[in-house]
């Protein structure tokens, strides 16, 4: 999602940073500090850095009103590839860690085809004359928050098998390794959520049965999301549970008596 903030910024910089805004403003006052300088007429100087900071100003504004949306439309595109290119970049040391992390290849192996279907399903619907365009884009609404939960809880699965190594003994670990084993069985029916949905997309055709079958799609994907929801807000309770007691800490504020 892009930040509203960041993008209006930008595109204000971007504006103000144009050689039209830029030249006019710096030409008047250089001259309003060479007239200073040299002795001469202040009236000149004084002209002169007010007629460049209007024409600079008068440049802005147009630039503004004129081809304001344009600017946006591509530091908002711009702004989206560099998103892109840190998820993809955070994506890309998650894999790593996973790899690194155990001989258990489920975890990598599962973000990896996350992140393939995910491209698929992109691509599959792209073209949005043969679908309704509000429907696919809730379907691709769905999938990446569907993709988001997930790959929050192929991180938990790595937080607990790093708490689990720090526990002494197979019964304080099995809890611990029995919740990631769990963890990643649903992620994996999640990616059968995904491989299924890839699969109705391409077979579809056109027409009112073919936004029926989009609109039963999207539920499905509700049922799956509302599942991963409901399996990371455990996982994080989990976590936070297990970080207390490994440090030796008493939970909910309570002290033994």
């Amino acid at each position: 999602m892009l930040d509203e903030k960041s993008l209006k910024k930008r595109v204000l910089w971007r504006l103000l940073g144009s050689p039209l805004t830029v030249l006019p403003f710096m030409l008047g006052m250089t001259t309003m500090t060479a007239s200073w300088a040299m002795d001469w007429k202040p009236g000149i100087g004084l002209f002169s850095g007010l007629a460049g900071t209007l024409c600079a100003a008068g440049a802005f504004l147009t630039r503004l009103f004129v081809s304001g949306e344009e600017v946006t439309l591509r530091v908002a595109a711009e702004l989206e590839r560099e998103d892109q290119l840190a998820r993809q970049k955070a994506l890309d040391e998650l894999d790593k860690r996973l790899t690194s992390a155990d001989k258990d290849p489920r975890p990598e192996t599962a973000l990896r085809d996350l992140r393939a279907l995910v491209k698929a399903l992109e691509e599959g619907t792209s073209d949005y004359n043969r679908f309704n365009a509000g429907t696919v884009v809730e379907i691709h609404s769905r999938v990446g928050q569907l993709f988001d939960h997930c790959v929050e809880s192929l991180r938990q699965t790595d937080r607990l098998w790093q708490t689990a190594q720090q526990l002494h003994t197979p019964a304080a670990r099995k809890p611990i390794l029995d919740q990631r084993e769990k963890i990643v069985c649903e992620v994996q029916a999640s990616i059968k959520q995904l491989s299924d949905t890839l699969v109705a997309i391409q077979g579809l055709g056109g027409g009112e049965r073919a936004d029926r079958q989009l609109s039963r799609l999207r539920d499905e994907l509700d049922q799956s999301l509302a599942i991963a929801k409901t399996v990371e807000e455990r996982v994080n309770d989990l976590v936070k549970d297990v970080s207390v007691k490994a440090s030796g800490q008493p939970l909910h504020g309570k002290t033994k008596n």
